[in-house]
């Protein structure tokens, strides 16, 4: 079913949410100041509606009639700080149900929750700390954050694993970790039970909370 998105915040970010939403059949409002940057996006996205207005205005963006759209992501550059604050008040006092912002630190994070943002990314520091992790471990393939404290991992068996059963390994009760999913080398993905037996080459969907993944041999594996 399609929906009705406004992106605020026309740099690389913003755009990739843009092309995302557009492909995904949605409708999508892409607002930014900068008439340049509107005009030279006109072409690759014929089908979203580009719009050069200021969005901390607030009568401007009610006079774009979005007040019954679903939700509204918040991407202003970290050089504006400020605006990206003011967007977020003005489209929670417009009326959207939902708004995600982006923060450039913790206090401007802070802030943001405070004037009406849903959630909060910082992109450049979950980036970082996701790319951190992959280089740590040879055998981590994906980290999914989750928000709060709580991550998604995808990795290889860690060679501390290898040969042993989930019952024998007892994660849940020794390391805070549930295993979702295995994939067997070469074959499907299931559901695990306890006496699956792990083996080289398997691949784990693992959740869990974050310190409780870094400290486990999946983040930080001996060797």
């Amino acid at each position: 079913m399609s929906r009705q998105f406004v992106v605020v915040g026309l740099g690389r970010l913003g755009i990739s949410m843009v092309g995302t939403l557009d492909s995904l059949g949605h409708e999508v409002l892409a607002i930014d100041k900068r008439e340049d940057v509107i005009q030279r996006l006109a072409d690759d996205l014929p089908n979203v509606h580009l719009v050069t207005t200021d969005a901390t205005d607030e009568d401007a963006m009610r006079g774009l009639n979005i007040r019954d759209f679903d939700a509204a992501a918040v991407m202003i550059g970290e050089n504006h700080v400020e605006a990206g604050i003011l967007t977020t008040a003005t489209l929670k006092e417009v009326g959207i149900p939902r708004i995600v912002a982006r923060a450039t630190g913790g206090i401007h994070a802070r802030v943001l929750e405070r004037v009406g943002a849903d959630r909060v990314i910082q992109p450049e520091r979950e980036i970082g700390e996701q790319l951190a992790r992959s280089m740590a471990s040879p055998v981590l393939l994906d980290y999914v954050d989750l928000g709060e404290d709580e991550a998604l991992i995808e990795a290889e068996v860690p060679k501390e694993w290898l040969d042993k059963s989930l019952s024998e390994l007892d994660l849940s009760q020794k390391m805070g970790l549930t295993v979702l999913a295995l994939k067997p080398k070469g074959g499907p993905g299931s559901l695990p039970h306890g006496d699956t037996v792990l083996q080289e080459g398997d691949v784990l969907v693992v959740g869990g909370s974050k310190k409780a993944m870094d400290r486990s041999p999946l983040v930080q594996p001996d060797g």
